[in-house]
């Protein structure tokens, strides 16, 4: 038979073949053709049952019938057929990609009903191949198809294994914004992952495995690859060190970025901090690797660490001097730290930098030929710094001492008002001390790197030690705030100082009086009584602020006890709330209480009333006109005579 005849046998064939499947598929779709019709997949749930024939005739199995794919149908006649239907088995046909697949992380869980299946990526009667645009499993749509699966809560949420949300993250990166240009060139899930024989991370054929990730990335970025092969980073990964880093480890995995996005981690404001510091400024990495233990500390405190912490795009990163890629150690000739070339490697940012310049910015304090020298230097700063500014600290305090001791001379000989009973300076004298040690051993805790808590620690207070004493002074305040409440409520002079500090409208008018008056508006000063609208003010933050960080204070120290019939928030809330109202206290008490009480300058180098409960009559009609006004008639009654009924009585004394 000649060609042309076989041609055309073969034609003829294939003809009656469409034909033939055509006639099958018009009966499947006498009824798959309305729109309405509805089934239920696997799981139970309804799905549609309408098909087209556009959908069939235009799909990757044009030519083919219903039945050679549901072949349980076959032969078929009594319409309409059975419900329960065999699932179609692709591997009728696709045989070494059934075997391939079955191999694969998705076959392997395809007992799980969440795996997917042939159908799940590529379509049921509409399937198209990978070249057409709009296949599911083009490279523009794949990411779209695999979000069916790796988009769902349920598999982020998964008690044992979180597979993570990756599609918003690869949707973010730089590969998913090249598919959107139609740049044909950009990674797609398949280029990564592999299509039918994808394999979890932890097999070693999988291509995003520790050890393959390189090689999968080469195949875009074969240039950098080669780079990363001669370096000390590939190397170590290749003989199989797995501490070593790959391709992932620095750029991300689906979230890749580019370099000058604020956000990548390999940006110049993140690189060493995030990913260089991930490795060098891990201790056990360190130790295991001899890496020395200041290198990366030394190059955060060099000015090129400090100054790319503190916002600048131009100062060197760890890549600047080492290279991001190819990175040797300074032993190997070819490394741009090398003795030969690092004076090159410096004149990329400082052109006139020589050998000498190139040595003193060397990071690495433990090998440099001048570190004992420059800890010699150091050492002595230190020893001066304590001696000199140590011996002003003497000097000084032994000039505002005397300042005190005068001060107090003077007040002696003065006529004097007792301001405060005995008991209220008690009282303040213990709330001070409890307050004091609170907010130190309580920010100690939340800062424990603060400079000033290594002074803790040099006197042997650690955690342990810490903590009882905070809860020792905790219970102190609880103590003096109960004594001071049955002062106020059960004794005379409480209920008289109760009524002084209780707010009045004329603390409103006194506030924009005072201001008024500081603020040259007006010559005329506000008219105090017993106490001003500053001192009422702070009395009643200090009465809340008590009260608020003993509730959740006792919360934190015993949180089962009530959590037992409270929500769990409340222990998280009252953390918070403890943490922020220390902070308003001490706040409030620096910048507040020490003012009036310390810095003020009618007032420096420090009021003594609340150590002697005593006042000048002189401040006291400077300062509380109206109360002197009250200790004056007062004594002119005395005078006069006592009258009935008269209540708290503050007299000048000598």
């Amino acid at each position: 038979m000649s060609v042309t005849r076989t041609l055309i046998f073969l034609l003829c064939v294939g003809l009656a073949v469409s034909v033939q499947a055509q006639e099958d598929n018009g009966t499947c779709l006498d009824c798959h053709a309305d729109p309405d019709l509805t089934g239920y997949d696997l799981s139970g749930a309804e799905i549609p049952m309408f098909v087209t024939e556009a959908s069939l005739d235009s799909s990757a199995h044009a030519g083919m019938s219903c039945i050679d794919c549901h072949v349980d149908l076959e032969g078929f006649d009594d319409y309409p057929h059975d419900e329960d239907l065999a699932p179609v088995d692709c591997s009728t046909c696709h045989d070494e990609v059934a075997e391939i697949f079955d191999q694969s992380a998705h076959g392997v869980a395809s007992e799980n009903p969440a795996a997917p299946s042939c159908a799940s990526c590529h379509g049921t009667h509409n399937i198209l191949p990978d070249n057409d645009a709009n296949a599911t499993t083009s490279a523009k749509n794949l990411p779209i198809t695999c979000s069916n699966c790796h988009h769902k809560q349920v598999l982020t949420d998964d008690p044992d294994i979180r597979i993570t949300d990756s599609f918003d993250r690869y949707m973010r990166g730089i590969h998913a914004e090249g598919i959107a240009k139609g740049i044909g060139s950009a990674a797609s899930c398949n280029d990564c992952h592999g299509i039918h024989d994808l394999k979890k991370a932890s097999d070693p054929k999988s291509m995003v495995n520790k050890m393959n990730i390189p090689q999968t990335c080469a195949k875009c970025h074969n240039d950098i690859f080669i780079r990363y092969q001669r370096g000390i980073h590939g190397k170590a990964l290749a003989v199989g060190i797995l501490d070593s880093p790959n391709c992932a480890d620095c750029h991300g995995e689906h979230e890749i970025l580019q370099i000058d996005d604020p956000e990548s981690p390999v940006n110049a404001s993140n690189l060493s901090d995030y990913v260089c510091g991930k490795c060098h400024n891990d201790p056990q990495i360190v130790e295991k690797f001899g890496l020395g233990s200041e290198r990366f500390t030394s190059y955060q405190d060099s000015y090129h660490g400090l100054a790319v912490r503190g916002g600048s795009v131009k100062a060197a990163t760890c890549a600047s001097c080492h290279k991001a890629h190819d990175v040797l150690p300074s032993s190997n000739p070819a490394s741009s730290i090398h003795p030969n070339n690092l004076t090159e490697t410096c004149q990329k940012c400082h052109p006139n930098a020589n050998y000498a310049f190139a040595a003193s910015y060397s990071h690495n304090i433990a090998e440099a030929q001048f570190s004992e020298l420059n800890r010699v230097i150091e050492v002595i700063y230190i020893i001066a710094i304590v001696l000199i500014i140590g011996g002003m600290l003497i000097h000084n305090g032994i000039i505002l001492y005397n300042y005190i001791l005068e001060k107090h001379r003077q007040n002696k000989n003065l006529p004097v008002v007792q301001r405060f009973t005995f008991s209220m300076v008690y009282q303040h004298m213990v709330l001070s001390i409890a307050f004091i040690v609170l907010v130190i051993t309580g920010f100690a805790l939340r800062y424990p790197d603060a400079w000033w808590v290594t002074i803790l620690n040099f006197f042997g207070i650690f955690e342990s030690t810490r903590s009882v004493i905070h809860r020792m002074s905790a219970v102190l305040l609880i103590y003096i705030s109960f004594h001071h409440a049955l002062f106020l409520f059960f004794t005379r002079t409480g209920r008289y100082q109760l009524r002084k500090m209780w707010p009045c409208m004329a603390d409103m008018t006194q506030i924009i009086q005072n201001l008024k008056y500081y603020t040259g508006l007006s010559q005329e000063k506000p008219r105090f009584n017993y106490y001003d609208y500053t001192e009422k003010a702070e009395y009643w933050a200090l009465v809340w602020g008590t009260i608020v960080m003993a509730m959740t204070g006792l919360i934190l120290w015993f949180p089962t006890a009530f959590t037992a019939f409270l929500p769990a928030w409340v222990v998280i809330v009252a953390e918070t709330i403890h943490l922020y109202e220390a902070w308003l206290a001490t706040l409030a008490i620096g910048v507040f209480h020490f003012f009036f009480v310390i810095f003020h300058p009618e007032q420096y180098p420090m009021s003594f009333t609340w150590l002697t409960g005593k006042m000048a009559v002189k401040e006291v009609e400077h300062h509380h006109p109206a109360w002197y006004d009250e200790i004056k008639a007062e004594l002119e009654s005395e005078t006069a005579g006592p009258e009935e009924g008269s209540t708290e009585k503050s007299k000048p004394v000598s």
